[in-house]
């Protein structure tokens, strides 16, 4: 998260006092969480058998692991903007319910910042409200 790149911001993010005292009381339970990083804002990563209890925010990143990929199904709803799918093969097989589950957009894992223009975001469609439609529409010939 630290390492520089061109579609997000690699500069330290200041932790707000409630998610640091979450993260130090995660790393207290180190029997169900192991924790990543530091507070100094360059990232942590969160690796547990639950999602944590809060909303990873400000380079947090919650890593739960499933024994099969259909079973990441259950956390996925409308609230769930980008999923990356490893292995690539798998991800045609699971795209239709990631989204009848609520995501807005199915990637191949590494993916994500890589957005093609005029494509919809956030569930709508920016670009398209950058313009004036209209209609030029005719009877039909007889």
């Amino acid at each position: 998260m630290a390492a520089p790149r061109l579609t997000a911001s690699n500069a330290p993010m200041h932790l707000p006092s409630d998610l640091r005292d979450e993260i130090s009381a995660l790393r207290a339970m180190d029997d169900f969480y192991d924790v990543y990083g530091d507070e100094g804002g360059s990232g942590i990563v969160v690796r547990s058998d639950e999602p944590v209890g809060f909303q990873p925010d400000h380079k947090i990143v919650n890593v739960v692991g499933v024994q099969r990929l259909e079973d990441a199904l259950d956390q996925i709803n409308v609230a769930t903007q980008t999923v990356g799918i490893y292995p690539e093969q798998r991800k045609h097989a699971l795209r239709d319910a990631i989204v009848y589950a609520g995501a807005q957009r199915v990637v191949s894992l590494g993916a994500a910042g890589v957005v093609d223009h005029g494509l919809p975001h956030d569930g709508f469609r920016p670009l398209d409200r950058l313009v004036r439609w209209v209609n030029d529409e005719a009877l039909p010939q007889s």
